[in-house]
């Protein structure tokens, strides 16, 4: 019966002391200084302090490791699964596929876990991702509730800038983007090869349309215009093809700017603005020497002439009367009144319009 009791209690501490030791390779005592080494199937404890087969970010030492290696002992095919040491949330893998452990994947991949996380390597995911949200209902689903950011898109460098960029279909195409760049927020539409700005917002609150630079709160630059045509700055219309709206424009060639208002395609320029004499034209782009220009009619109720004098002074004493023989002469010699223009005078230069009122009054007088 002793003996019995013995060898029970024998078998017990055997079994006891088998499954409280380290299952590993048979180093004793199980903590290794290495984990890049070939090791068998089993767990293992890392040396603590020990900087041999860091993490890939090279802030952690190893703590534990699992091994899961082939069943030939002739090559170096594994698995392994390890923890770092100080950061306990911390969670790597690896796959082996060489016989020689030191030649080939030698990369730790994190896994996603509570802490702090750095990945190596692309990340493929199929479904939706939630980002402060356990409902995403899209591809990218940020939901933050702090009030001051959202999504943070931050510069490499102090010379380099922020980009959100958008791809073709295919993705080998870049077709525009949003970023930062120096002092001014930036829309950008085409490739690296043929970019182009089109908006802008500065850090002085200044909006500019083709303009990098604004130099008023709200810019709009048409694209530099050849020969006698013109662009459009900024159009307000129906959208149709025969639109009828408002179109405000620039000629660089012809120096002016335009107003227009229309019904149908574009046609002529309806007021036309020369920024360098302070003329405006209606209906021609060309003002000449004149303030206001127009190429037609005008219709008006009134008009009120600023005159410089008027013919009273055929009343007055002094005034030399021209005899009825000395008026016949000038028509037969001249062909037409003594002081009023001729007919090629005016067709050529045209009347100042309160001199001949004037004039006429003063014959009418006399």
């Amino acid at each position: 019966m002793k003996i019995k009791k013995t060898a029970i209690i024998i078998l017990f501490f055997t079994t006891l002391i088998s499954h409280s030791q380290q299952i590993g390779d048979g180093y004793a005592p199980p903590i290794i200084p290495d984990f890049s080494a070939a090791l068998k199937s089993g767990i293992y404890n890392g040396l603590n302090g020990s900087t041999i087969g860091m993490t890939p970010d090279n802030s952690q030492v190893w703590q534990h490791l699992f091994v899961a290696r082939h069943l030939n002992t002739t090559n170096n095919y594994q698995l392994q699964i390890a923890s770092s040491f100080a950061g306990n949330d911390r969670l790597f893998f690896r796959k082996i596929a060489s016989s020689n452990l030191l030649t080939a994947n030698t990369t730790w991949y994190e896994l996603a876990t509570r802490g702090t996380n750095s990945f190596t390597g692309n990340q493929i995911i199929s479904g939706n991702v939630g980002i402060g949200s356990t409902t995403p209902i899209g591809p990218l689903d940020v939901t933050s509730n702090s009030s001051a950011h959202g999504i943070v898109i931050r510069k490499r460098s102090l010379d380099d800038y922020g980009n959100l960029s958008f791809y073709d279909n295919a993705g080998s195409t870049i077709l525009g983007g949003l970023g930062v760049a120096q002092n001014r927020i930036r829309i950008i539409y085409g490739g690296s090869g043929d970019a182009f700005e089109r908006f802008s917002i500065t850090s002085t609150g200044f909006v500019g349309i083709n303009s990098t630079s604004p130099l008023n709160t709200f810019e709009v630059k048409v694209p530099t215009s050849t020969g006698t045509s013109s662009s459009d700055g900024i159009s307000i219309h129906d959208g149709a093809t025969n639109r009828l709206g408002i179109n405000i424009g620039v000629n660089t060639q012809g120096e002016y700017s335009y107003l227009q208002v229309v019904k149908g395609g574009i046609g002529q320029k309806n007021i036309v603005l020369n920024p360098i004499g302070g003329s405006v034209a209606i209906g021609t782009t060309t003002t000449g020497t004149h303030k206001l220009a127009v190429e037609g009619s005008i219709g008006a109720r009134e008009i009120k002439v600023q005159a410089t004098g008027w013919s009273d002074f055929v009343f007055k004493k002094d005034y030399k009367l021209p005899t009825l023989e000395e008026v016949e002469n000038h028509i037969n010699e001249k062909g037409h009144l003594e002081n009023i223009p001729s007919e090629e005078e005016v067709l050529k230069n045209g009347i100042n319009l309160g001199e001949m009122n004037s004039k006429l009054l003063q014959k009418i007088e006399e």
